[in-house]
């Protein structure tokens, strides 16, 4: 994710009668607009590729030595990119250049080729002319773009001889070829970002969570989020646990009272069993058909059948959702959050974001229900219909959601339960982002 701009006030020269224009002062009132430009620039769009600067495999130069003149080059083609700060890097001419990386000893490494601003102030030279031209640097390394960079492309090397050569699918790129699937188009900045880490080895694993951070930009591009790797110093929004790995030190405890107390959500996972999702599709059925029973008058009889039939299942469901829960309910106990008597406590916080009953059952108004994506039934997934309780901002997930936010091998599932599962999930990281903006505010 990229940066926000700073929050430092701007300064600007105060123009009066009789004021002397020094080189500092000019220098002053143009470093200003510079900055409001960047301010414009870095709160409304994100860095990227404009057009052109085009990458592939070149012949070696005849002007360089015998030993350079290998199948090590490249040409970045003439175009023009913006850096995350707003500066406009401008190649106003076809440049070739030699990865000079040396590969590994042993497996693959990747090579970053990148692109970044360079400001014509912080160049020596021996005479100062009257116009300066912004350049650029292009550079290539072992390790992620920066802030400030561009990537422009990247190559997988291995142990031996350097050779690029052509790729004949651009979608799957191999060993020596160049990769241009990574470039960053410029776009709008998204409204929100939400980061996710795991705790403990959560079911919904990194690359699933991956897998749905992928889809935002087609399905929700207002919402932006990462996967992050838990650490001592985690600041992620959304936590992810499993309802089977509930068990902490006095440490930890407090680290998720913490959390939820700076607006952070904790989503814990549980698979539920076949009694349950066996009542849970009765119950959908059951919702189904009373809904078409009342669009007929003449069947008042059977309507009052079907729903007392209905509330029967619905009372075992509360049975089974309440020792599902039970665990979740012993954790929030444990760090101070009362569930399940009425009150939904939220660490001091107004539960105003709980709107869901002592089950945690969600109304139809609640955010996970309606924002950004309507659902009036959550997906089914292989004869499992998902569940999702909560309490504040402590959110139990019934059943493996994340399985359906990708193709899977061997998991053939239709494209609406995909899409829907997607939709749920997106659901989950804005609700996960809206929760701490509104408690940090």
């Amino acid at each position: 994710m990229f940066s926000s701009p700073r929050t430092l006030p701007l300064e600007r020269l105060q123009v009066t009668d009789g004021l002397l224009l020094t080189a500092a002062r000019w220098r002053a009132a143009h470093e200003y607009h510079r900055q409001r430009q960047n301010v414009h620039y870095q709160s409304l769009h994100q860095p990227g590729i404009v057009c052109g600067l085009k990458v592939g495999m070149v012949a070696a130069p005849e002007e360089f030595a015998a030993q350079y003149r290998d199948r090590r080059w490249l040409q970045v083609q003439p175009g023009v990119a913006i850096d995350t700060l707003g500066n406009p890097i401008i190649v106003p001419e076809a440049i070739a250049y030699r990865l000079a990386s040396e590969p590994p000893r042993s497996g693959t490494a990747v090579i970053y080729l990148v692109l970044s601003y360079v400001d014509p102030d912080r160049l020596q030279r021996s005479v100062e002319p009257e116009l300066v031209q912004e350049t650029f640097r292009i550079d290539e390394k072992t390790t992620p773009p920066d802030a400030l960079e561009v990537e422009l492309c990247r190559v997988v090397i291995q142990a031996g001889v350097v050779c690029l050569e052509e790729t004949a699918d651009v979608f799957s790129p191999g060993i020596n070829h160049v990769d241009l699937r990574y470039r960053q188009q410029v776009q709008a900045r998204p409204l929100g970002r939400v980061s996710v880490a795991q705790v403990n080895g959560a079911e919904s694993s990194p690359e699933r969570w991956s897998e749905l951070v992928r889809s935002l930009p087609a399905l929700y591009p207002g919402l932006g989020a990462v996967v992050e790797t838990l650490s001592g110093n985690s600041t992620a929004d959304l936590l992810t646990l499993d309802s089977d790995q509930l068990t902490f030190d006095d440490v930890a405890l407090e680290n998720l009272k913490q959390h939820l107390a700076l607006g952070g959500t904790i989503l814990i996972h549980a698979l539920g069993d076949a009694r349950f999702f066996k009542l849970a599709l009765i119950r959908q059925e059951l919702q189904q058909a009373l809904a078409k029973i009342r669009r007929d008058v003449s069947l008042g009889a059977e309507q009052q059948e079907v729903e007392a039939e209905l509330a029967e299942v619905e009372t075992s469901l509360k049975e089974l959702l309440g020792a599902i829960a039970q665990p979740v309910k012993t954790l929030a106990a444990q760090i101070g959050f009362a569930v399940g008597d009425g009150s939904e406590q939220d660490l001091g916080h107004d539960s105003a974001d709980g709107l869901g009953d002592d089950l945690g059952q969600l109304n139809r108004d609640h955010p996970l229900r309606s924002q950004p994506f309507l659902f009036a039934q959550f997906p089914v997934i292989h004869e499992m219909p998902i569940e999702i309780l909560a309490w504040g901002g402590i959110v139990l997930v019934v059943g493996d959601l994340s399985q359906a936010w990708a193709v899977t091998d061997g998991l053939m599932l239709p494209r609406e339960t995909i899409r829907a599962a997607q939709e749920l999930g997106i659901n989950l990281l804005h609700f996960a982002w809206k929760r701490k903006q509104l408690i940090s505010v």
